[in-house]
Protein backbone atom coordinates (compact mmCIF):
# COMPACT_ATOMS: atom_id res chain seq x y z
CA UNK A 1 0.00 0.00 0.00
CA UNK A 2 1.82 3.43 -0.89
CA UNK A 3 2.17 5.96 2.03
CA UNK A 4 0.86 8.64 0.23
CA UNK A 5 -2.01 8.54 -1.94
CA UNK A 6 -3.69 11.24 -4.41
CA UNK A 7 -7.05 11.85 -4.54
CA UNK A 8 -8.84 14.44 -7.01
CA UNK A 9 -11.34 16.60 -5.63
CA UNK A 10 -13.90 19.38 -7.10
CA UNK A 11 -12.35 22.28 -6.17
CA UNK A 12 -12.32 24.81 -8.86
CA UNK A 13 -12.11 28.53 -9.12
CA UNK A 14 -12.49 30.85 -11.56
CA UNK A 15 -9.20 32.92 -13.47
CA UNK A 16 -9.39 34.90 -16.44
CA UNK A 17 -13.12 33.22 -16.99
CA UNK A 18 -11.71 29.62 -17.08
CA UNK A 19 -12.20 27.21 -14.54
CA UNK A 20 -8.97 24.84 -13.54
CA UNK A 21 -9.38 22.40 -11.26
CA UNK A 22 -6.67 21.47 -8.83
CA UNK A 23 -5.50 18.16 -7.35
CA UNK A 24 -6.41 17.17 -3.74
CA UNK A 25 -3.53 15.35 -1.32
CA UNK A 26 -4.88 13.92 1.51
CA UNK A 27 -2.31 11.91 3.95
CA UNK A 28 -3.04 7.91 3.75
CA UNK A 29 -2.02 5.94 7.11
CA UNK A 30 1.28 5.81 8.91
CA UNK A 31 3.60 2.52 8.20
CA UNK A 32 4.79 0.92 11.16
CA UNK A 33 8.26 1.55 10.57
CA UNK A 34 8.05 5.41 10.55
CA UNK A 35 5.83 5.05 13.50
CA UNK A 36 9.10 3.15 15.24
CA UNK A 37 11.28 5.29 14.50
CA UNK A 38 9.32 8.51 15.89
CA UNK A 39 9.01 6.41 19.22
CA UNK A 40 12.55 6.27 19.33
CA UNK A 41 13.00 9.26 19.00
CA UNK A 42 11.12 10.56 21.71
CA UNK A 43 12.42 7.97 24.30
CA UNK A 44 16.38 9.34 23.41
CA UNK A 45 15.12 12.81 23.92
CA UNK A 46 13.67 11.95 27.34
CA UNK A 47 16.81 10.20 28.47
CA UNK A 48 19.39 12.37 30.83
CA UNK A 49 21.76 13.74 28.50
CA UNK A 50 23.54 14.79 31.36
CA UNK A 51 25.50 14.16 34.99
CA UNK A 52 23.52 15.13 38.10
CA UNK A 53 24.66 14.82 41.88
CA UNK A 54 22.90 16.18 45.04
CA UNK A 55 23.53 15.01 48.62
CA UNK A 56 21.80 15.87 51.76
CA UNK A 57 22.72 15.58 55.31
CA UNK A 58 20.85 15.37 58.77
CA UNK A 59 20.00 19.19 60.20
CA UNK A 60 21.70 17.80 63.81
CA UNK A 61 22.86 15.31 65.87
CA UNK A 62 23.82 15.12 69.46
CA UNK A 63 26.51 13.00 70.72
CA UNK A 64 25.93 9.83 73.08
CA UNK A 65 28.49 7.43 75.15
CA UNK A 66 31.35 9.10 73.32
CA UNK A 67 29.90 8.80 69.79
CA UNK A 68 27.96 10.48 67.24
CA UNK A 69 25.83 9.30 64.17
CA UNK A 70 24.30 11.27 61.41
CA UNK A 71 23.35 10.19 57.41
CA UNK A 72 25.02 11.62 54.23
CA UNK A 73 22.17 10.86 51.44
CA UNK A 74 22.97 11.40 47.76
CA UNK A 75 21.25 11.44 44.27
CA UNK A 76 23.11 10.52 41.18
CA UNK A 77 21.36 11.35 37.96
CA UNK A 78 22.72 9.75 34.66
CA UNK A 79 22.94 7.29 32.36
CA UNK A 80 25.47 4.95 34.53
CA UNK A 81 25.72 3.81 38.36
CA UNK A 82 28.61 4.86 40.00
CA UNK A 83 30.59 2.19 40.88
CA UNK A 84 33.54 3.84 43.11
CA UNK A 85 32.62 6.96 45.18
CA UNK A 86 34.50 8.90 47.99
CA UNK A 87 33.19 10.42 50.97
CA UNK A 88 34.51 13.20 53.01
CA UNK A 89 34.21 14.46 56.19
CA UNK A 90 35.03 18.58 56.56
CA UNK A 91 34.84 20.97 59.83
CA UNK A 92 32.99 24.68 59.21
CA UNK A 93 30.61 26.04 57.05
CA UNK A 94 32.87 27.10 54.10
CA UNK A 95 36.58 25.60 53.15
CA UNK A 96 37.90 22.63 51.92
CA UNK A 97 41.35 23.30 53.25
CA UNK A 98 43.87 20.13 54.71
CA UNK A 99 43.25 21.92 58.10
CA UNK A 100 39.33 21.33 57.72
CA UNK A 101 39.51 17.37 56.61
CA UNK A 102 38.20 15.11 59.67
CA UNK A 103 38.33 11.89 57.24
CA UNK A 104 38.10 10.75 54.23
CA UNK A 105 37.19 7.18 52.83
CA UNK A 106 36.58 5.73 49.36
CA UNK A 107 34.03 3.09 49.24
CA UNK A 108 32.47 0.95 46.23
CA UNK A 109 28.54 0.77 44.99
CA UNK A 110 28.70 -3.42 46.53
CA UNK A 111 30.61 -1.96 50.04
CA UNK A 112 28.49 -2.00 52.73
CA UNK A 113 31.67 -1.17 55.68
CA UNK A 114 34.27 1.19 55.79
CA UNK A 115 36.26 2.53 59.03
CA UNK A 116 39.25 5.02 58.59
CA UNK A 117 41.07 7.42 61.22
CA UNK A 118 41.13 10.60 61.48
CA UNK A 119 42.20 14.11 63.69
CA UNK A 120 40.13 16.77 65.48
CA UNK A 121 40.01 19.95 63.89
CA UNK A 122 41.32 18.50 61.41
CA UNK A 123 43.89 16.39 59.34
CA UNK A 124 46.67 19.01 59.30
CA UNK A 125 45.50 20.60 62.46
CA UNK A 126 48.27 17.93 64.37
CA UNK A 127 45.85 16.52 67.24
CA UNK A 128 47.87 13.36 67.08
CA UNK A 129 47.26 12.78 70.39
CA UNK A 130 43.30 12.59 70.09
CA UNK A 131 42.19 10.95 66.94
CA UNK A 132 38.72 10.15 65.75
CA UNK A 133 37.51 7.17 64.47
CA UNK A 134 34.87 7.32 61.26
CA UNK A 135 33.01 4.30 61.11
CA UNK A 136 30.66 4.23 57.44
CA UNK A 137 27.22 1.96 57.11
CA UNK A 138 26.99 2.30 52.89
CA UNK A 139 23.31 2.08 51.64
CA UNK A 140 21.48 2.62 48.46
CA UNK A 141 22.24 6.47 48.17
CA UNK A 142 23.11 6.91 51.87
CA UNK A 143 26.13 6.84 53.95
CA UNK A 144 25.33 6.70 57.70
CA UNK A 145 28.64 8.25 59.66
CA UNK A 146 29.60 7.20 63.10
CA UNK A 147 32.23 9.72 64.82
CA UNK A 148 33.89 8.51 67.80
CA UNK A 149 36.61 10.73 69.94
CA UNK A 150 35.43 14.16 69.47
CA UNK A 151 35.24 16.27 72.86
CA UNK A 152 33.04 19.51 73.85
CA UNK A 153 34.88 22.13 72.23
CA UNK A 154 34.47 20.08 68.72
CA UNK A 155 30.82 21.23 68.55
CA UNK A 156 30.22 22.65 65.57
CA UNK A 157 29.22 22.27 61.78
CA UNK A 158 30.46 19.49 59.60
CA UNK A 159 29.72 18.90 55.97
CA UNK A 160 30.34 15.45 54.27
CA UNK A 161 30.86 15.88 50.29
CA UNK A 162 30.43 12.86 47.84
CA UNK A 163 32.51 12.27 44.68
CA UNK A 164 31.93 10.23 42.05
CA UNK A 165 35.44 8.43 41.37
CA UNK A 166 33.88 5.69 38.38
CA UNK A 167 32.91 6.03 35.74
CA UNK A 168 33.51 8.99 34.60
CA UNK A 169 32.79 11.91 34.41
CA UNK A 170 34.06 13.03 37.61
CA UNK A 171 31.44 14.83 40.13
CA UNK A 172 32.10 16.29 43.20
CA UNK A 173 28.68 17.97 46.07
CA UNK A 174 29.22 19.09 49.21
CA UNK A 175 25.85 18.93 51.67
CA UNK A 176 24.32 21.00 53.99
CA UNK A 177 25.92 20.43 56.99
CA UNK A 178 25.17 18.33 60.35
CA UNK A 179 25.29 20.53 63.20
CA UNK A 180 27.41 18.20 66.09
CA UNK A 181 26.61 18.66 69.54
CA UNK A 182 29.13 16.86 71.90
CA UNK A 183 28.28 17.40 75.54
CA UNK A 184 31.12 18.78 77.70
CA UNK A 185 32.57 16.35 80.16
CA UNK A 186 32.97 17.50 83.59
CA UNK A 187 36.45 16.64 85.24
CA UNK A 188 34.92 16.66 89.15
CA UNK A 189 33.48 13.23 89.94
CA UNK A 190 30.05 13.02 89.58
CA UNK A 191 27.62 13.02 92.51
CA UNK A 192 25.64 10.00 93.43
CA UNK A 193 22.16 9.72 92.26
CA UNK A 194 19.32 10.70 94.80
CA UNK A 195 16.93 7.88 95.65
CA UNK A 196 13.60 7.92 97.20
CA UNK A 197 12.98 5.76 100.10
CA UNK A 198 9.39 4.36 101.32
CA UNK A 199 8.40 7.31 102.91
CA UNK A 200 9.05 9.44 99.52
CA UNK A 201 12.21 11.56 100.98
CA UNK A 202 14.86 12.14 99.25
CA UNK A 203 18.44 10.49 100.42
CA UNK A 204 21.66 9.76 98.86
CA UNK A 205 24.08 6.98 98.82
CA UNK A 206 27.28 7.99 101.99
CA UNK A 207 30.41 7.48 101.02
CA UNK A 208 32.16 4.08 102.16
CA UNK A 209 35.37 5.77 103.72
CA UNK A 210 32.51 8.17 105.80
CA UNK A 211 30.66 4.62 107.18
CA UNK A 212 33.65 3.22 107.66
CA UNK A 213 34.92 6.25 110.54
CA UNK A 214 31.48 5.56 111.75
CA UNK A 215 31.25 2.04 112.47
CA UNK A 216 35.07 2.62 114.06
CA UNK A 217 34.21 4.90 116.18
CA UNK A 218 31.37 3.18 117.15
CA UNK A 219 33.00 0.25 117.91
CA UNK A 220 35.53 2.11 120.19
CA UNK A 221 32.37 4.05 122.26
CA UNK A 222 31.15 1.00 122.35
CA UNK A 223 34.50 -0.76 124.41
CA UNK A 224 34.49 2.28 126.51
CA UNK A 225 31.44 1.87 127.42
CA UNK A 226 31.35 -2.01 128.47
CA UNK A 227 34.73 -1.04 130.14
CA UNK A 228 33.12 1.34 132.55
CA UNK A 229 30.15 -0.60 132.80
CA UNK A 230 32.36 -3.47 134.63
CA UNK A 231 34.23 -1.27 136.59
CA UNK A 232 31.13 0.31 138.17
CA UNK A 233 30.11 -3.08 138.69
CA UNK A 234 33.04 -4.31 140.38
CA UNK A 235 33.06 -0.84 142.89
CA UNK A 236 29.18 -2.14 143.62
CA UNK A 237 29.81 -5.19 144.73
CA UNK A 238 32.74 -4.50 147.34
CA UNK A 239 32.05 -1.25 147.87
CA UNK A 240 30.35 -2.47 151.56
CA UNK A 241 33.14 -4.53 152.84
CA UNK A 242 35.33 -2.65 155.27
CA UNK A 243 39.17 -2.76 155.18
CA UNK A 244 40.77 -5.19 158.07
CA UNK A 245 43.41 -3.60 160.34
CA UNK A 246 46.81 -5.31 160.78
CA UNK A 247 47.26 -5.60 164.63
CA UNK A 248 50.91 -7.20 164.32
CA UNK A 249 53.47 -5.02 166.39
CA UNK A 250 56.68 -6.78 164.85
CA UNK A 251 57.39 -9.05 167.46
CA UNK A 252 55.50 -12.36 167.00
CA UNK A 253 54.58 -13.22 163.99
CA UNK A 254 50.76 -14.73 165.55
CA UNK A 255 50.20 -11.06 166.58
CA UNK A 256 46.39 -11.04 165.05
CA UNK A 257 45.47 -13.82 166.90
CA UNK A 258 44.60 -12.75 170.71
Amino acid sequence: MPLWRMHYSSISFQNDGLYKSLPHYSAGPFHPVIMSLALLTGLCLCLPTSNALTVFQTYRAVSQDGEVQFCCSYNHIGRHVPEELRVTLYRGLFGEEEEQEVCTSSFSHNQTLFQTKGERGGVGAGNRETPVLCRGQVEAGMVNLTISGLRGNDTDLYRCAIEVMYPPPYLRVFGNGTLLYIPEEPDCPALEPKRRDDSGSLWTRPPLVSVAWVSLLLMVVSNVAFVLYQVLQRKKRFGGIAPMISQNDGRFGYGNFQ
